[in-house]
């Protein structure tokens, strides 16, 4: 006789009454338990020239260490600039003397010579990354579909072969209870593919360009030459209308030698790194990724 139980426990997902609390997210810089990988966790030391802070799951450059009485020591460590010269991905596991503060809650590393844990490529190691959400368009597929870095936003993106900033035509600014809206027009069809998608611009000149020059997220999306962001300010930060200068969008190319085993849309921890204060900050409905190394 067949077994007939009363429940189906296999299917819960979340306890009813419990505010639908989910718990399949992905917390971004985390390595996850694999006995073939765990012994090559290493440690390195964050390079001198380093012009921006370390967190868990930034692809890094690692430099051949100095001299040692065993060789076991990691080598200089500092984020990677090109698809050429990524060694590893950074992660949180054992980043016992990061920093974290009420203004900065993400851990840390800020000054040179601070010890940065990372996995090499190649290890075998799993981890998660902050992605941009239209990479679950992948789902289904292979997870040897190609993928790129986005070096500015440290941030997994759709594949790039080549083209590493997309002209933009025209930024338009508007100002309304405290929110300005950016307005973007793309010369030409851009990577962007839908709300809370990441894009990193530059050439901005005039007043506030500080604030819009850098990291933003796509808040509304009607084609991938047509989106904006907004940045929450005074109505005085920026100058309403046409943003001047030669702007564009900057991206990562190349083919990123990693598999993506899962994509984790809306429900994640990663990491917003704030250029203009240097506060590492948790965003928890954020867009992660699991990528074999």
């Amino acid at each position: 006789m067949a077994i007939n139980t009363p429940f189906y426990p296999y299917a819960t997902t979340n306890a009813a009454g419990s505010f639908s609390v989910q718990s399949a997210g992905l917390i971004q810089g985390t390595a996850y338990n694999d006995p073939s990988a765990r012994f090559s966790h290493s440690i390195g030391t964050l390079s001198a020239s380093a012009t921006v802070p370390m967190w868990g799951g930034c692809a890094i450059s690692e430099s051949i260490a100095a001299a040692t009485s065993d060789g076991s020591a990691g080598g200089s460590i500092i984020q990677a600039s090109a698809v050429a010269n990524i060694t590893g991905f950074s992660v949180f596991d054992q980043a016992y003397s990061w920093v974290s503060s009420p203004q900065s809650q993400a851990p840390s590393a800020g000054a040179a010579g601070m010890s940065v844990p990372f996995y090499r490529l190649g290890s075998g190691a799993r981890i998660a990354v902050a992605m941009d959400p239209s990479l679950v368009s992948l789902d289904g597929g292979l997870i040897t579909q190609q993928v790129s870095w986005d070096f500015n936003n440290q941030v997994l993106q759709p594949y790039d072969a080549s083209t590493a900033t997309y002209s933009v035509t025209s930024l338009t600014a508007s100002y309304a209870s405290g929110v300005w809206t950016f307005a973007v027009v793309m010369a030409a069809a851009s990577p962007v593919a839908g709300v809370g998608d990441f894009i990193n611009i530059s050439g901005v000149t005039g007043t506030g360009a500080s604030l819009i020059n850098g990291n933003q997220t796509v808040t509304a999306f009607t084609d991938n030459q047509h989106f904006s962001f907004q940045i929450t300010a005074g109505s005085t930060a920026f100058t309403a209308g046409a943003q001047s200068g030669t702007i564009v969008l900057n991206y990562g190319t190349g083919a990123l030698n990693v598999k993506v085993l899962q994509t984790n849309v809306g429900n994640s921890m990663i990491v917003s790194y704030n250029a203009a204060t240097g506060a590492v900050n948790w965003t928890r409905n954020g867009s992660a990724a699991i990528i074999l190394l």
